[in-house]
């Protein structure tokens, strides 16, 4: 089935179970050791973008565009935090979502979410192109190729 027979109203959960690695600490020394704003942003693009991987074209990919995040709760390692992702529209390549998040305590989060449908082989040419702006002190980001 393609992108563009989702419909509004279906829904996809993903779930990760809190350790250090997602921790506000980690990025922030002196903050808590609680699942992260930041983590939790990725686990709602995750859900998204794997459903959306199921649907895709050969050649296609999507791109993450827009997150906007309520983070209403703090969660200690060891619980599992599971974001719900809701397709709202599907307009061409733009597919929206309303996402809410638990981690069996409480609501964690809640927000919105955006991505686009993008042709793999253009977007990477996009990406190669700018990698001659690249400083010499800085030849590739940290797991990035530093080939044109």
């Amino acid at each position: 089935m393609p992108v563009s027979d989702l419909k509004a109203g279906d829904s996809r959960q993903e779930s990760v179970v809190v350790a250090k690695e997602h921790f506000a600490s980690g990025i922030v020394p002196g903050t808590p050791d609680v699942f992260s704003t930041p983590a939790l942003g990725a686990l709602v693009e995750r859900a998204a973008a794997l459903w959306l991987q199921e649907h895709l074209e050969p050649g296609q990919m999507t791109v993450g565009a827009q997150i906007v995040i309520n983070h209403t709760a703090a969660t200690p390692a060891g619980l599992t935090v599971t974001a719900t992702v809701s397709i709202e529209a599907v307009e061409g390549r733009k597919v929206d979502f309303l996402w809410v998040a638990t981690d069996g305590v409480d609501a964690v989060g809640n927000g919105t979410h955006r991505r686009f449908v993008v042709d793999e082989v253009r977007f990477e040419q996009g990406v190669a192109g700018k990698r001659k702006y690249l400083s010499p002190q800085y030849p590739a980001c940290p797991g990035g190729s530093s080939s044109a």
